[in-house]
């Protein structure tokens, strides 16, 4: 196990308001950390990096996340909020790492995004 793995299992998915979590380094050449079963491919990871800088593709496409589409509800040069059915995404990105944090539909958005903007803040505060 990773040294990063820890803060898929407890910080996102032990809150209990995220169900499937990842973190990849900020260049997407790497895996930090995943939940099992939460297969993202390499290509949906450089998709969601170009979208921090420019989210018209994931605007007008949708946004592909283990091979499921969500509709991009916000995009910014921080984070990238995504919905499908029921269910959602909340994804930032800090200067070292991109978190990835799927809630399920028992989950109201805004409390899936408190706990993956906490795990971001404490990144940031670490210099990452």
């Amino acid at each position: 196990m990773s040294s990063w793995q820890p803060y898929v299992d407890s910080s996102l998915v032990g809150s209990g308001k995220i169900d499937k979590a990842a973190i990849f380094s900020a260049a997407g050449d790497s895996v930090w950390a995943v939940t099992p079963g939460f297969n993202i491919k390499p290509e949906e990871v450089q998709s969601i990096i170009g979208a921090f800088s420019d989210p018209s593709n994931i605007r007008q496409s949708g946004l592909f996340v283990a091979g499921e589409k969500y509709i991009a509800l916000g995009c910014d040069e921080e984070s990238i909020n995504g919905k499908r059915d029921k269910t959602g995404l909340v994804i930032v990105k800090t200067k070292a790492a991109i978190i990835i944090g799927h809630y399920p539909e028992t989950v109201q958005p805004g409390e899936a995004t408190t706990v993956v903007y906490k795990l971001m803040d404490y990144f940031k505060g670490l210099g990452y």
